[in-house]
């Protein structure tokens, strides 16, 4: 088996760039995800992989809700921001100035100028390896009608 191999043919898969947000104890964070994908249409279920060490990952697993909005390609900074900093730290929406908007079913805010915000409830979670996979429930959903050019990432790398 060459690992190597295996782990660029995996990263050869295309996916798209969202942040997950999260809510606790009044304070708001965000983090880069590119490990989601639907699941079911009815109910209408998505699942995103989130590392157990990661600040989110908590948030998530305690309060049992999360928004996933999908960046657009012009997006790449809080992308990269959102994925290389950690919300124990710092606080990248204000950092990002990144406008929210209250949602209508989770407590966790939705980010405007995004292609599409997702509110979720946890209907489940299972443990994959360093990871949780956490089985969303799409409760409420918008778009943006203005956008239509997803961000995605394709052997590591930004597409933009």
């Amino acid at each position: 088996m060459d690992k190597e191999l295996m782990n660029l043919a995996v990263r050869s898969l295309v996916w798209p760039v969202c942040l997950v947000g999260a809510t606790q104890n009044e304070k708001h964070n965000i983090m880069t995800v590119a490990w989601i994908t639907q699941i079911s249409a009815d109910p209408l279920q998505l699942i995103i992989s989130i590392d157990k060490s990661r600040y989110t990952h908590n948030m998530i697993s305690e309060t049992g809700e999360f928004v996933v909005s999908i960046l657009g390609s012009e997006q790449k900074e809080i992308a990269v921001v959102c994925g290389s900093r950690s919300g124990r730290n710092v606080d990248k929406v204000k950092q990002l100035k990144i406008e929210t908007i209250p949602s209508t079913v989770v407590k966790v805010p939705q980010l405007a100028g995004c292609l599409a915000n997702m509110e979720c409830k946890v209907a489940a979670q299972y443990p994959a390896g360093n990871r949780t996979l956490f089985v969303g429930e799409v409760v409420a959903a918008d778009i943006d009608k203005e956008n239509l050019k997803p961000m995605i990432m394709y052997r590591g790398k930004y597409i933009e």
